[in-house]
């Protein structure tokens, strides 16, 4: 299930391809802990047929599209064999949470942009009730939870950021401006397979999203740009 915050997302990357104009060939881009998926790409390209994507993950993982250019095998925090100011646009699909140094992470995410080019991310609000609970419990039980099939991995979560806030004041410090934050509560996204829970679920979405509790959303979509 997309969240609205992975929604953002694809709005925000077509948005900076767009606004960026190259004159020695298409706006590039960067997914940054890409994994399996090409869902972004997929829906990126279909505003922005002309893009280049180049994808960086921890594990290898090579997949087939025609936006993606190389697959490369390296950690966010060093990203070794990634070009210095060589991407328009990098973005990072609820990653950023299982990511220990946060700093360094920062620094290499700024190195491999151009000037002025725009980060995109999605995380979970670690303050949410959802993620103080996950934050408890063991990683074998997120993977019960989600289910099985690609897209549904569970990955050990350091949430080296305490809150929102504390994500944007890293990304500041380490040489980014914020451009755009956007919360979301959707709790029903990770029961949507228990019925009687998805739809209490929905309900309390629906409650925080309306009393504007930004605390209790769980989802933000963050974009910077590179000072």
């Amino acid at each position: 299930m997309q969240t609205p915050a992975e929604q953002c997302l694809i709005r925000r990357v077509i948005a900076g391809l767009k606004g960026r104009t190259n004159p020695f060939g298409p706006p590039t881009s960067l997914n940054i802990g890409a994994g399996r998926s090409v869902i972004i790409e997929e829906a990126v390209a279909k505003e922005a047929p002309s893009f280049v994507c180049d994808r960086v993950d921890v594990e290898s993982h090579p997949v087939s599209h025609p936006s993606v250019r190389r697959a490369l095998v390296a950690s966010v925090e060093s990203m070794e064999g990634v070009s210095s100011s060589a991407y328009d646009v990098a973005f990072a699909n609820y990653v950023l949470e299982h990511v220990a140094d946060l700093a360094a992470a920062a620094k290499e995410i700024r190195r491999v942009l151009k000037p002025g080019g725009a980060f995109v991310m999605t995380v979970p609000n670690p303050q949410a009730p959802e993620f103080v609970v996950s934050r408890h419990t063991k990683t074998e039980t997120h993977q019960r939870v989600k289910g099985t099939g690609a897209g549904r991995e569970a990955f050990e979560t350091h949430y080296a950021y305490k809150s929102i806030e504390d994500l944007k004041r890293t990304f500041e410090a380490n040489g980014f401006s914020t451009v755009h934050v956007e919360t979301y509560a959707f709790t029903e996204g990770y029961l949507h397979r228990f019925p009687v829970l998805a739809t209490l679920s929905r309900w309390y979405d629906r409650a925080v999203g309306a009393l504007r509790v930004e605390r209790l959303k769980g989802q933000a979509c963050l974009e910077f740009m590179k000072r």
